[in-house]
């Protein structure tokens, strides 16, 4: 058994119950960038494909390249997660991954485009498990959803913005000024967090009472004893809600990163629209559901929560299965009306499942294997998820993209059905278990 040292947050008594989201915003600022830096390239895939002279494939393998060094790496930021500092961690991730967008609105050919949106997945790997720890160590049982479901907002915002806007600087700039512009707004918050960013005592919110540290404002350290790698594996392994979650997790990626990969490129394929405007279509609606999903999900789950620890993965299962028939109708439908509805539609449900994505996991682990955890789902998801880009390219090839695209959705059915029964058989009762621990 090895023990941590840990710290509250320094100065916290001047922000007071404000703290936990006051972090909460930086953070939010922090993951729109985090995913307006991947979201750059699909968006003016147009361009690269002329200038570069690219494939299908070859544009795939950019958004492949990234999902799979990110989810070779993501268990890694989640062990260092739980074993060092995670300000740390987060400020250099935000540096690297800012640095190598610069870097890729430099590059002239495809093979060091293809290495520079894998070193951007390698930083990325290591922002998220990280930043859901310390929220959590924030945010109790009432607010835990809520926060996550906030911070989950930056996502669409982020993908929306940067769809749009470097479609707009690709047209009238060329498509490396989306690169410069969103990588030097990552090296300027980089300095913020280093500034600004304090980390909690680990568990916080769920050992003395949501943010204990930032109410009395006094410094406090603790010895926290952190389990061995081996015993933190052997734990999650060997609760199956966890693997549950996480192969629920693995369907929905799969079809969540082909819709995200490939929708600009199909609506600007479907003709009437610029790249700024196929940009825009792409994301904006699939997003702004998104967005009304995901705080009406954690809202109702955490409302619920205090009475039924089955609220978060039953808020889960419906947003899984009521996206199913949108998004088959995203790759059959017969005008961009019906197209642009779907999108919203399938947002919305999709919103819905992410908004306890976390919540869920956090429920059925121990706080000082949080990141890990996190670190191990993201890993499976993005590895499922990093082959749908290359999928689909081939598939469109002889089926045409809308087709392609509309079939993924029997991987959100899967998932909803396995999530199902992850209430029936095993999630009451590794709660349960968590709570008793956690109590005494």
């Amino acid at each position: 058994m090895r023990h941590l040292e840990t710290s509250a947050p320094q100065g916290a008594a001047s922000a007071g119950q404000w703290t936990p989201w006051l972090l909460l915003a930086m953070f939010w600022l922090v993951y729109f960038l985090n995913h307006a830096d991947r979201q750059i390239v699909f968006s003016v895939f147009p361009l690269l494909k002329t200038e570069l002279s690219l494939t299908n494939t070859q544009l795939g393998l950019l958004g492949s390249s990234f999902q799979w060094v990110y989810a070779c790496l993501v268990p890694v930021a989640g062990f260092l997660g739980d074993f060092v500092s995670r300000k740390r961690i987060i400020v250099s991730a935000l540096l690297l991954w800012s640095l190598t967008t610069v870097s890729s609105g430099l590059v002239t050919g495809f093979a060091l485009l293809l290495a520079l949106r894998a070193l951007t997945g390698a930083g990325e790997a290591f922002y998220y498990p990280s930043a859901t720890s310390i929220i959590a160590d924030y945010h109790g049982e009432k607010t835990r959803a809520l926060a996550m479901s906030i911070h989950q907002t930056s996502l669409y915002f982020g993908v929306v913005v940067s769809g749009t806007f470097a479609g707009y600087l690709g047209q009238q700039f060329g498509w490396r000024s989306a690169f410069l512009v969103f990588g030097v707004a990552g090296l300027a918050a980089a300095a913020m967090l280093l500034r600004f960013l304090h980390e909690p005592r680990r568990g916080e919110a769920d050992t003395s009472g949501a943010h204990a540290g930032a109410r009395d404002g006094q410094p406090q350290s603790a010895d926290v004893p952190l389990p061995s790698l081996g015993a933190r594996l052997k734990t999650l392994c060997r609760t199956p809600s966890v693997l549950a979650l996480a192969g629920s997790f693995c369907g929905m990626s799969f079809a969540s990163v082909a819709v995200v990969t490939w929708m600009p490129a199909y609506i600007f394929g479907l003709g009437g629209f610029s790249l700024a405007e196929a940009g825009f279509h792409a994301t904006f609606y699939h997003q702004l559901g998104a967005f009304i999903g995901v705080l009406a999900g954690g809202w109702v789950a955490d409302r619920f929560a205090v009475r039924s620890s089955l609220s978060r993965p039953w808020v889960q299962a419906a947003g899984l299965l009521l996206s199913v028939p949108f998004l088959y109708w995203i790759g059959s439908a017969t005008s961009t009306v019906a197209l642009f509805l779907a999108l919203g539609v399938f947002g919305v449900f999709r919103g819905i499942y992410d908004s306890n994505l976390f919540a869920s996991l956090f429920e059925v682990v121990p706080p000082e294997t949080r990141a890990t955890a996190t670190g191990l789902m993201l890993s499976l998801g993005f590895l499922v998820g990093g082959t749908s880009p290359v999928v689909v390219g081939n598939l469109s090839q002889n089926w045409g993209l809308g087709p392609s695209l509309g079939a993924t959705s029997i991987f959100y059915l899967a998932a909803g059905v396995l999530m199902l029964a992850n209430i029936a058989f095993w999630f009451r009762t590794d709660s349960s278990r968590m709570k008793a621990t956690l109590a005494r």
